[in-house]
C-alpha cells in the first residue's frame, strides 16, 4: 500500500481519536446526578412484643428476650417470609407486611416503646440508580445482641445536645432519646439467609459493592424515638442487656410489585419519599 493511498485511513484515524478525545469527559454525564436524597421510609407503631425471633429462633416460642414488633403484627416464632406477604401492617404503605423487630427498651422494669420508629431504605453506594429491591424471602439481622462493650457498638444514641455510643445521664426536659443503627447493604446474590444472618451481606467500600457481594440493596437504617418524662434516662436497659446489646431484625414481607416501584421512583429516581411513598417536593 503506497503512501498517498494510506492518507485517508491515517486522517480518519485522527478524526476517530479527536472524536474519542471530546467524548471522553462526555462519560461522565453517566454518573448519577447529585440528588440530596435517595431514600424511602417505613414509618410504623409497635404493635405487639413477645420472647420470640423468628430468624435467630425459628419455630422457638419463648427462645427469645422480649421483643418489640413493628409491621405484620401476625409476626412469632413461626413466622417466615412466605407467610407475611399480603397480611396486615403497622406501616403507613399497606403493602408492607414486612416484620421488624428489636428489643424491647425497659426503664426500672417497665417497657418503655418508643414513638413513630421509622426504617429509612437508602442507597449506601455512589451510583443510587443500581439499588434493587429486597428479594423474596430475605432475612437479615443487624447488629448483636452479644456485643460485648459500648466500643464495639456501631450505632449511636441522641438527644437533644447529645449524641453518643451510649444512653447519656440525663436529657433536656421535652427531649426525646432516639437510637439509631445502620445495616450494610450488599448482598451476595445468592443467599436470602446466612447462619449468622448477616454473611450474605456486606459494607460498600469507596461507595461501591465488593466483587464478592456485587448487589447493592437498600441500606436499612432505623430510627427509634423513645419519649422520657422530664429528660429522665434513669435505668434504661434493653431486654437483651445494655444499652450497646441493641440490634433489630428485618423478615422481608413486601409486595414485590409494590417495593420494586418504590425503590425504583424512590431510591434509584434520587427521592425522598414519606411512608406512603411520595415526595411532594418532587413528585
Amino acid at each position: 500500500m503506497s503512501i498517498r493511498s494510506m492518507l485517508p485511513i491515517a486522517v480518519a484515524a485522527l478524526a476517530l481519536a479527536g472524536a474519542a478525545a471530546i467524548a471522553g469527559p462526555a462519560l461522565a454525564a453517566d454518573d448519577p446526578p447529585r440528588a440530596q436524597y435517595h431514600e424511602m421510609h417505613a414509618n410504623c407503631t409497635v404493635n405487639h412484643t413477645l420472647s420470640d425471633d423468628p430468624i435467630v429462633f425459628p419455630g422457638l416460642p419463648g427462645a427469645s428476650h422480649n421483643h418489640s414488633f413493628i409491621g405484620n403484627p401476625s409476626v412469632n416464632a413461626n413466622s417466615t417470609p412466605q407467610s407475611l406477604v399480603g397480611g396486615a401492617t403497622s406501616c403507613e404503605d399497606t403493602l408492607d407486611a414486612s416484620g421488624y423487630w428489636f428489643p424491647t427498651l425497659l426503664q426500672r422494669g417497665v417497657p418503655l416503646q418508643p414513638d413513630k420508629p421509622t426504617v429509612y431504605y437508602k442507597s449506601a453506594v455512589r451510583d443510587y440508580r443500581t439499588v434493587k429491591p429486597f428479594p423474596a424471602g430475605f432475612k437479615l439481622l443487624v447488629g448483636d445482641a452479644k456485643t460485648p462493650d459500648v466500643a464495639h457498638f456501631t450505632g449511636n444514641w441522641q438527644c437533644t445536645g447529645y449524641k453518643g455510643a451510649d444512653i447519656p445521664p440525663s436529657c433536656p426536659a421535652g427531649a426525646t432519646l432516639q437510637v439509631r443503627l445502620t445495616a450494610p447493604s450488599c448482598w451476595d446474590g445468592v443467599h436470602l439467609d446466612t447462619a449468622d444472618h448477616k454473611s450474605h451481606m456486606a459494607w460498600p467500600v469507596s461507595g461501591v459493592c465488593p466483587a464478592d457481594h456485587p448487589v447493592p440493596l437498600p441500606m436499612l437504617e432505623i430510627k427509634l424515638p423513645y419519649p422520657l418524662k422530664n429528660g429522665d434516662t434513669g435505668g434504661l436497659a434493653y431486654a437483651s442487656g445494655a444499652s450497646y446489646t441493641f440490634h433489630y431484625d428485618f423478615m422481608n414481607g413486601w409486595d414485590p410489585a409494590r417495593q420494586s416501584y418504590l425503590v425504583q421512583y424512590c431510591i434509584n429516581g434520587g427521592r425522598q419519599c414519606n411512608g406512603f411513598g411520595e415526595d411532594p417536593k418532587n413528585p
